[in-house]
């Protein structure tokens, strides 16, 4: 509902009820829902503190894949503040751990941020490495969401390296996954794409 002061106060109550009957679990889970609330709001240094708390948390109790999404959405606030090194540092994270767990998902995501961070860097040639990577992932495990938003990135790249031929390629393909989903935010993402190209 975007409603997310609302979001902030029943997250606080699930943290602190995860506290008291002392679940680590549950306690990471909600400084994870936190970091999100406080992202959603433009408040990235809440958002920082929060999810190294469920960093913390999750190598404590060696959660994974807990670890990792820790570590993306840290790289996701940093990258917001414009401190693209530190963004990166993080997403390397992230693929780390994804790779050693074998969570492909969670790979595809951290080169699309990986190369989301390099865009911003003006490295563009790094930038279509991942997102091309990315989009390889997310054609092997069928992530149509994920596809549309590699493509995309794939525009926003040749667009910058003015390459408009591909960049016009990348989001029409976009554009079809979105219609076929139904995100009809994804679909005004590729016209947007389409029109920076144009």
């Amino acid at each position: 509902l975007g409603d997310y002061h609302k979001a902030v106060e029943y997250h606080e109550e699930h943290l602190k009820h995860a506290k008291e009957v002392g679940n680590q679990g549950e306690e990471g889970g909600a400084y994870g829902n936190l970091d999100i609330a406080y992202m959603s709001q433009g408040d990235y240094q809440k958002a920082i503190e929060y999810v190294e708390k469920r960093l913390k948390i999750a190598k404590d109790i060696g959660d994974r894949v807990g670890e990792g999404q820790a570590y993306g959405n840290l790289g996701n606030a940093y990258d917001s503040l414009s401190d693209y090194h530190k963004a990166i540092e993080c997403h390397q994270k992230h693929l780390k751990i994804a790779k050693e767990i074998g969570d492909r998902g969670g790979e595809g995501g951290a080169c699309g941020n990986l190369g989301n961070a390099y865009d911003s860097l003006g490295d563009f040639h790094k930038a279509l490495e991942y997102h091309g990577e990315h989009l390889k992932i997310a054609k092997e495990i069928g992530d149509q969401a994920g596809k549309g938003r590699a493509y995309g990135n794939l525009s926003i790249a040749y667009t910058s390296l003015g390459d408009y031929h591909k960049a016009i390629e990348y989001p029409k393909k976009r554009l079809q996954i979105a219609k076929e989903i139904g995100d009809r935010i994804e679909e005004g993402g590729a016209y947007g794409n389409l029109g920076n190209a144009y």
